[in-house]
């Protein structure tokens, strides 16, 4: 295990921008977010959590998948080549770590597998972060009732915790000790330290957020006998705008749409982000939209992450940040739905 002092934060981001592309929290006007950093003095770890879920650094907002022209032959389109150098995600908290293992479900581990998101994977090493066991949960957050600790390093390559004034850093996998041997500037961790480390892991399993007992299976059947419940969908979706904010800050969604876009002859065929939330996401050519209603489409995100999810994966998509509470503007609230759900 290694250490370096807060104050020389600075340094190790230089030395990970030599070997490669660094993205990190950088501090803005309405909080934290993941960014490509272009001076290491910007990386900031003083955060709880970001707004933005890093999962852009494996699925970007906007994509660019083929360039062409118009009027001419399909054949002479021209892919848009990923041509990556190695990447550090660094100061990655444990629930949003536990995201990308869910997210891998859908890119990589159903057989037809996402070039895009595979070879971003491939090229990152990730830095876990360990939430300060000091300072309370936000309100917002339930990881614990996910199963997720405050400081659990499953998931990442090199794990980070801070300790009074250094940020002490331990190798989980071959790729991250790899990486911490190359890194001058480190100095070696003492057996205290050691045990300061292995036991704020075990406390961060017990660290308190919002809980309610939470079974994959069960809450699965609970909500698929909800779901002809109109009054109770009406209800928990009533002060719901349809603006879509809590999936586009949510580390587990994944919807998007492919697009055409062409200016002066020159066309590109993009990925962006989509959501099911908004009224036109499951608006047919015919006219016919299925989801009319805004209880419709919030049945259909709860139910997915809890239940569809769990009935075709095995794994609840959801890894309890908060996100989608907190910036929901009418606080609509995820945890109080599936609460009010296991106790239906």
């Amino acid at each position: 295990m290694k250490k370096i002092t807060l104050d020389k934060l600075p340094e190790l981001a230089a030395a990970l921008m030599e070997k490669g592309t660094l993205v990190a929290p950088v501090k803005e006007d309405a909080g934290f977010n993941f960014r490509e950093i272009s001076n290491a003095g910007q990386v900031d770890l003083n955060f709880h959590n970001t707004i933005i879920s890093p999962k852009s650094a494996f699925f970007p907002q906007m994509e660019d998948f083929v360039r062409y022209q118009t009027g001419k032959l399909i054949t002479e389109a021209a892919p848009v080549e990923l041509n990556l150098r190695p990447v550090f995600l660094f100061g990655v908290r444990p629930c949003d770590v536990k995201s990308f293992e869910i997210m891998d479900i859908h890119f990589s581990g159903t057989g037809v597998v996402d070039p895009y998101w595979q070879k971003r994977r491939e090229a990152a090493t990730i830095f876990g972060y360990a939430f300060d066991l000091d300072v309370p949960a936000e309100a917002e957050e339930f990881y614990l009732t996910m199963g997720i600790g405050a400081a659990d390093p499953e998931g990442s390559d090199i794990f980070m915790m801070k300790n009074n004034d250094d940020l002490l850093l331990k190798s989980i996998t071959p790729k991250g000790e790899k990486l911490l041997t190359e890194l001058n500037g480190l100095a070696e961790a003492s057996a205290d330290e050691q045990k300061y480390f292995d036991n704020s892991i075990a406390a961060g399993r017990d660290f308190k957020t919002r809980f309610t007992c939470v079974d994959d299976k069960a809450i699965a059947k609970k909500f698929e006998g909800l779901f002809h419940n109109t009054d109770f969908w009406e209800k928990v979706s009533n002060a719901c705008l349809s603006c879509g904010v809590c999936t586009f800050v949510c580390p587990t969604c994944y919807c998007f749409d492919i697009c055409d876009e062409t200016l002066f002859s020159q066309g590109t065929r993009r990925r962006v982000w989509d959501a099911c939330m908004f009224t036109d996401f499951t608006l047919e050519a015919s006219g016919h939209n299925p989801r009319t209603k805004v209880y419709q489409r919030l049945r259909q995100k709860i139910c997915h992450k809890y239940s569809y999810h769990v009935r075709k994966y095995g794994v609840i998509s959801c890894v309890g940040c908060g996100r989608c509470t907190r910036h929901c503007p009418v606080n609509i609230d995820i945890f109080s739905i599936v609460d009010a759900a296991v106790k239906a």
